[in-house]
């Protein structure tokens, strides 16, 4: 990947997936309660309808009106109970992921770090070339500006010191 940030990447969402399933059970647990709230509240409406007048014409609808909402409080309850399995299912994958992690830590550590290392690499070698440069225009600037040889080849002496004094 971009700047050799391929495997942090995959380690990183590797890593963080337990995170991501705990979320996402904690999502489906909350839904589930607010489900499971709606249907104790249309079972107790439904029980409300037969304290109403069963005489007249409004009779039948009032029968229709209290199947009805306790056909939908049934629906709920059950996708509470689906709901529930979900969150088992999803734990049991979350405890996998676990292991499975750890497994493959152990497996990839040495790929960690050399990636590690190619990583600090890179950026000393990024480090030694800007310093490089900028000693490369510093010896045309003395040129330039007349300076001996002499002194030119001291101060390349002088930087190529200081360069390996920066050095790890």
């Amino acid at each position: 990947g971009e700047r050799n940030n391929g495997f942090d990447v995959l380690y990183h969402n590797m890593k963080h997936g337990h995170l991501s399933t705990k979320d996402l059970a904690d999502f489906i647990r909350e839904r589930a309660t607010i489900e499971e709230v709606y249907s104790r509240s249309m079972t107790k409406l439904a029980k409300s309808a037969s304290n109403y007048t069963q005489l007249g014409t409004f009779a039948p609808v009032w029968d229709v009106f209290k199947i009805s909402t306790e056909k939908v409080a049934s629906c709920h309850l059950e996708l509470v109970r689906k709901l529930q399995e979900l969150i088992k299912e999803v734990q049991k994958y979350g405890d996998e992921q676990i292991k499975a992690h750890k497994k493959t830590k152990e497996e990839v550590s040495g790929t960690l770090e050399a990636v590690q290392n190619i990583q600090s690499i890179i950026q000393a070698l990024q480090k030694s070339k800007e310093n490089y440069n900028t000693k490369c225009v510093e010896q045309e600037r003395s040129k330039k500006e007349g300076a001996t040889q002499r002194e030119i080849d001291k101060e390349s002496l002088l930087s190529a010191i200081s360069a390996m004094q920066d050095q790890p």
